[in-house]
């Protein structure tokens, strides 16, 4: 059987049996299709040809196989008519189940709002018949078809020789997050995840106090410190220290930081833990400082950002005296839940991992593994939940703001840097809606949600 690129949706026919001004746009967008040698499913033509017979099994067939539905739609009530919700409700779910891992949705709607489709099809992209004639909708979706076919955009093949398996830390194309703590907003969301995470923390200082870890005269390097919150709180007023030193690769996070806290005992220092000459920008700080080796390494929610931590963690190795020990806290998407209504949720958090310079919001699972791989012994992981029960409405909206705010920033960056591209101020919408719904949730009484702080500390 054939194998298409594109399956094209349409409501065909009304209830009197007459066409649909659906199905006269389809048969156009069909036909630039075809001048552009594309394959397109389009029922009209292509079930003509396949006969009656086998009108289910050859749309199971072309749904299977296209990377693209493309659902065309000038009424609302089409949408939800029983073969066109057929199809797109399969392409979808094929797509959440990861059966489909590069295929998309694409509506092409008149006078029907993005927010009243549909809630699983509002996290794909959508296209305005009046904004967009049909020529110019047929190349915008050439782009998005040649996009997903690229040989870029195709999973890595797994290297079985030598008994190798696929692992998910090395197969996983890498890259730096875009992320900046000068977001808007940005330095109030820290605060607020500097308070909130402060229980999580003690758990890791806590263990290093019964193994006799905080000696007097430590010295502290806080990896990715940002504003210097975190550092002030744990580290700035504990009897047991005599230096904190913070770095981060932002000058104004720097400059701010140094604005924020007088505190004798710490010192803020640009630097990139990425830097290529990192190793010996820091013997050189550690230097101006009188600093030999730092008893306690900390970094809170940076390792996800960077491009190859474990790089990150094999350099810090150096700089952690023979008794000393690193604590890393991270998170992981995959431990917030809600109830009721995840699905909205979840449709969030899918639609994170898509923005372009994403930070990895799988990181805190891979804890464990990055420390073993990078040379450090002894090492403890620990969890502390924070979830709404008996949380106040103030205290609910920390927590929203906190998990949750800062996922439309990704989002926002794309559509600044071109407002013009369609897929980038859809996406930007479609988060910031999405946002909205899932706040109002919060300060509803009888929603519960939850997430896991995870904190690893080891020994050098």
């Amino acid at each position: 059987m054939n194998k298409f690129d594109i399956f094209i949706s349409f409501k065909n026919s009304t209830s009197d049996g007459s066409q649909t001004r659906d199905a006269q746009i389809a048969e156009q967008i069909y036909r630039e299709f075809c001048l552009m040698g594309i394959s397109a499913f389009y029922s009209n033509i292509t079930l003509l040809k396949l006969g009656e017979s086998v009108y289910k099994r050859s749309i199971d067939h072309a749904l299977d196989t296209a990377k693209i539905l493309l659902l065309i739609s000038t009424d609302p009530s089409y949408i939800e008519s029983r073969w066109i919700k057929y199809e797109w409700e399969s392409f979808h779910t094929d797509i959440l189940n990861d059966i489909k891992k590069d295929a998309e949705i694409i509506t092409y709607t008149d006078g029907i709002s993005p927010h009243a489709l549909p809630r699983a099809l509002r996290s794909y992209q959508n296209c305005d018949i009046q904004r967009m004639d049909i020529s110019a909708f047929c190349a915008f979706t050439k782009k998005v078809l040649e996009k997903l076919s690229s040989p870029a955009n195709q999973p890595e093949q797994p290297d079985l020789r030598a008994g190798k398996t696929p692992s998910d830390t090395k197969t996983r194309k890498s890259h730096k997050s875009i992320y900046s703590s000068t977001y808007r907003n940005e330095a109030d969301r820290l605060r607020i995840q500097a308070g909130n995470s402060a229980s999580s923390d003690r758990i890791a200082l806590e263990y290093l106090k019964s193994q006799g870890a905080l000696r007097e005269h430590s010295v502290i390097l806080d990896a990715g410190c940002a504003y210097g919150y975190v550092a002030e709180d744990r580290f700035g007023n504990a009897g047991w220290t005599d230096l904190i030193l913070g770095i981060d690769n932002n000058p104004l996070v720097i400059e701010k930081a140094r604005q924020l806290h007088d505190n004798p005992k710490m010192a803020f220092e640009v630097m990139d833990l990425e830097d290529e000459n990192f190793t010996q920008l820091l013997k050189d700080m550690m230097e101006r400082y009188g600093i030999r080796k730092f008893d306690i390494i900390f970094s809170a929610l940076t390792l996800h950002h960077l491009k190859n931590p474990g790089k990150v963690l094999h350099r810090l190795r150096r700089f952690l005296a023979d008794d000393g020990y690193v604590i890393l806290r991270g998170s992981d998407d995959g431990s917030k839940l809600c109830y009721p209504g995840s699905d909205l949720m979840d449709q969030i958090i899918e639609k994170s991992l898509t923005a372009h310079g994403v930070s990895d919001r799988l990181n805190g699972r891979k804890l464990y593994t990055q420390l073993f791989d990078t040379g450090y012994h002894d090492i403890h992981i620990f969890s502390n939940i924070k979830d709404l029960s008996n949380m106040d409405y103030d205290d609910r909206d920390d927590l929203f703001h906190e998990s949750f705010s800062y996922r439309s920033d990704y989002f926002r960056k794309a559509y600044e840097k071109d407002p013009y591209n369609i897929q980038c101020k859809n996406d930007f919408e479609w988060m910031q809606e999405a946002l909205d719904l899932f706040e109002q949730q919060f300060y509803e009484r009888n929603f519960w949600y939850c997430e896991y702080d995870y904190i690893a500390v080891a020994r050098k």
